[in-house]
């Protein structure tokens, strides 16, 4: 029986890079489902973060000073106030 070397080799190529793309997807799809987590915790930090920096700004202008640490303190209570 003869046996064509080079089809041979072409076809376990084939085979290694199917389940080297394969493993790949897999290992993606994890890290891609870890970022969304991560993604979401940082769009809850930010959205309080501007909350509270968008009651400090407004509160110390409707005053006309300047913001202090106690505006920024009660605008990260009323983020928290309506995170709940």
């Amino acid at each position: 029986m003869k046996v064509n070397w080079g089809a041979l080799g072409i076809t376990i190529g084939l085979i290694f890079l199917a389940v080297s793309m394969l493993t790949i997807g897999l290992i993606s799809e994890r890290r891609i489902s870890e970022l969304e987590k991560y993604v979401l915790s940082i769009k809850d930090d930010v959205e309080r973060t501007v909350v509270a920096q968008g009651y400090a700004f407004s509160r110390a202008n409707s005053e006309k000073r300047a913001v202090t640490v106690e505006d920024i303190e009660n605008g990260y209570a009323l983020a928290d106030s309506l995170e709940k």
